[in-house]
C-alpha cells in the first residue's frame, strides 16, 4: 500500500501569469531520503517536471489545469496520482518502493555471443545532428528494437553523440512494451541512472551489472535529465529514412511523438549464435528502394518513384484502388508505408496505393526540393540556389507520372491524394491553387503539413485572396496543419490559414472543403508524420473530406 504525505508551498500569480506555482519534495517512505529524478506531470497535457538530485521540484500549472491530476512516478516505486489542489496544499510527497520480484530466466545451453540491434551503420548523406534537449524537464528519445524470441541479456545501450560538450550529463535508461503504435509501460522496474562525459562518438551505457533480460519487440528509451545549472544542449545523430520506429517526448508523463527521423542508437545483447546470424541485418537498418526511376521531360531530370501496393491488390478482378502521392519520399516513404500497411490489413480489399516521389539520394533531396516545390523564383533574401520550378514539377505529375501510374496499376482515377510537408506543403497548396485556376481536378484530397506559406512574400496567400486570375470549379478537400510551437505556442489558427479559409469560402464555386489542425507541443519538423497518419485515418477513399 502506498504511503503518501503531502505538504507543498503554494504561490499563486494572479492575474498576470494565470498559473499556480508549486514547490515541494519527494522522499522515500522507507527511510525519508530524497528521491531524485521522479517524473512529475499531468498526463496527456504535456505539463511536467522532474525532481532534482536533492528530491525537490518546482512546477507551474496553468489555471485551466488546476482541476487535473498530478502524477508522480519513479522506476521501482509505486505511481501515485493526486489532485493539483491537494499537492498545492501540502509540502512533501512520499513514494513507497514496489515489492521486488524475482524473474525466472531460462539459460540456453547454446553458445552465446554478443549481437547488435538497432541503427549502427553510418551513411553521411542521410545522417544529421540534433540538439533538441529540454533543460527544464526530462527529454526522452526512444527506438523500437526487435530482439530474439528467447530472453536475451542486454549488455549495453549506445547512442552516437554528434559534438563534444564540456559538461557531463545524467541519463536514465528505460525499457518499454510496444503496443503496436507507441511505447506503453515499463518492462524493467529498475532505475538505471548513469552520469557520463559528453564526447563525440559512441556513448556506451554499460548494463552488464544490471542483469536485464528481454525478448521480442522492446522500446529502448534514453532519458536526458535536466541539470541544476544551465548547460549547452547535447547534440546527437539523426538518420532520415528507413523502417525504424522512433519516438520522442519532451515532458514527464508527456505524450509520445513520432518524429520524421530516427536515432543512431543500438543495444547489444547476448544471444545464441544462430540468433546473431539471423539478425545480422536488423529490421531497423532496412530502407525502401525505388520501384523505378522516371525521366521527367517537364523538369529535364529523373525522379525516384517508390511504390507500396495494398495487401489485397489484384485479388479482385478489375478492382480499382485510390492513389496517395507522397512528396519527400526519401524521408517519409518508409514511415507512411508502415502505418498504411496497418490500415490495409483492416481494409485489404480497397486500400490505397502509395506512390512516393523522391530523388536519387538525400543530398539531392535537400537541394532539388527547393527547385521543384517552389513558385515563383525565391527572393534574394531567401538564399535559395535553385527555386521557382513548381510549375514544371506539377506538369510532370499531371502529364507524365499520373498517366504512367494509371497505365501500369489498377488505379481509381477519381480519388487521388497529394501529401507534402514544409515546402512540400507549400507545393500541395500551390497544386490546389492551380487546379482552381484550370478548373480540372487531379487531386481530390490535398494534405499540407506545416506549409511554408511565407515563401516569396506570401505569394500563395496573395494569389488565393486577391488573385486576378479566374478560378474555376475544382472540388477538393484540403487539410492544413501546424504545430503550436511554430505558432508562438498558440492553439489558435495562424493568420495564413484564416486567410485561405476566408478566400476559399468567399467563392462557393471553388468547392474546396478546408480542414485544419493545430498540434499542441509539436514543432515544425514533428508535424509531418502525425499529419500524414491523421489524414489517412480521416480520408474515406470514397471522396469524403479529410
Amino acid at each position: 500500500m502506498l504511503i503518501v504525505f503531502l505538504s507543498v508551498m503554494l504561490y499563486v500569480r494572479l492575474p498576470v501569469a494565470a498559473q499556480v506555482s508549486i514547490k515541494g519534495s519527494v522522499v522515500s517512505a522507507a527511510d525519508g531520503k530524497p528521491l531524485p529524478f521522479v517524473n512529475i506531470g499531468i498526463r496527456h497535457k504535456n505539463r511536467g517536471t522532474v525532481s532534482r538530485e536533492d528530491g525537490t521540484f518546482f512546477i507551474e500549472i496553468p489555471s485551466q489545469q488546476v482541476h487535473d491530476t498530478l502524477t508522480f512516478s519513479l522506476v521501482g516505486y509505486g505511481t501515485i496520482g493526486l489532485p493539483v489542489k491537494a499537492v498545492a496544499a501540502n509540502s512533501r510527497i512520499t513514494l513507497s518502493e514496489k515489492p521486488k520480484q524475482l524473474n525466472t530466466v531460462t539459460i540456453q545451453a547454446e553458445k552465446m555471443v554478443e549481437a547488435k540491434f538497432g541503427i549502427v551503420k553510418y551513411r553521411p548523406l542521410i545522417h544529421f545532428t540534433d540538439r533538441s534537449t529540454n533543460q527544464d524537464d526530462i527529454f526522452e528519445i526512444a527506438q523500437l528494437v526487435r530482439l530474439d524470441t528467447i530472453p536475451s541479456r542486454i549488455t549495453s545501450v549506445n547512442l552516437f553523440i554528434g559534438e563534444t560538450r564540456k559538461d557531463s550529463a545524467v541519463f536514465r535508461i528505460n525499457f518499454y512494451r510496444y503496443d503496436g503504435n507507441q511505447p506503453e509501460g515499463r518492462v524493467v522496474e529498475k532505475s538505471i541512472i548513469q552520469t557520463h562525459a559528453v564526447q563525440k562518438g559512441w556513448l556506451k551505457f554499460n548494463l552488464v551489472n544490471d542483469v536485464v533480460y528481454l525478448k521480442g519487440d522492446v522500446v529502448v528509451g534514453i532519458e536526458f535529465m535536466p541539470s541544476a545549472e544551465k548547460t549547452d544542449p547535447i547534440a546527437y545523430e539523426l538518420k532520415l529514412g528507413g523502417a525504424a520506429k522512433s519516438f520522442v517526448r519532451t515532458q514527464s508523463h508527456g505524450d509520445w511523438i513520432i518524429p520524421p527521423h530516427h536515432y543512431r542508437m543500438f543495444v547489444t545483447a547476448l544471444v545464441t549464435d544462430n540468433a546473431r546470424k539471423k539478425n545480422h541485418n536488423t529490421a531497423e537498418e532496412r530502407e525502401a528502394v525505388p520501384a523505378f526511376r522516371l525521366y521527367a521531360s517537364a523538369v529535364q531530370d529523373s525522379f525516384s518513384v517508390f511504390v507500396r501496393l495494398p495487401a489485397g491488390y489484384g485479388r479482385e478482378m478489375n478492382k480499382k484502388h485510390p492513389v496517395v502521392y507522397l512528396l519527400d519520399a526519401n524521408a517519409y516513404f518508409d514511415q507512411v508505408a508502415d502505418f498504411m500497411d496497418g490500415e490495409n490489413k483492416r481494409d485489404a480489399a480497397s486500400g490505397p496505393i502509395l506512390i512516393g516521389v523522391g530523388y536519387a539520394d538525400f543530398a539531392q533531396n535537400d537541394t532539388l526540393r527547393n527547385r521543384d516545390y517552389t513558385f515563383p523564383q525565391a527572393s534574394p533574401e531567401d538564399s535559395f540556389a535553385l527555386s521557382g520550378g513548381a510549375n514544371r514539377f506539377l506538369r510532370f505529375l499531371q502529364t507524365e507520372l499520373i498517366p504512367f501510374i494509371d497505365a501500369h496499376y489498377l488505379t481509381d482515377t477519381t480519388h487521388r491524394t497529394l501529401m507534402g510537408h514544409s515546402l512540400g506543403g507549400y507545393f500541395t497548396v500551390y497544386a490546389m491553387e492551380q487546379q482552381l485556376a484550370g478548373g480540372r481536378v487531379y487531386f481530390s484530397n490535398l494534405v499540407a503539413a506545416s506549409p511554408s506559406l511565407s515563401y516569396c512574400n506570401n505569394y500563395l496567400i496573395r494569389q488565393l485572396s486577391g488573385s486576378s486570375s479566374p478560378h474555376g470549379s475544382a472540388p477538393a478537400n484540403l487539410l492544413l496543419t501546424i504545430g503550436s510551437l511554430e505558432n508562438d505556442g498558440k492553439l489558435s489558427l495562424p493568420d495564413e490559414f484564416t486567410v485561405i479559409i476566408k478566400a476559399l469560402s468567399a467563392d462557393t464555386g471553388k468547392k474546396v472543403n478546408v480542414s485544419t489542425e493545430v498540434y499542441k507541443n509539436y514543432d515544425h519538423m514533428e508535424t509531418a508524420v502525425r499529419t500524414f497518419k491523421d489524414a489517412l485515418d480521416k480520408i474515406r477513399f470514397a471522396g469524403t473530406k479529410p
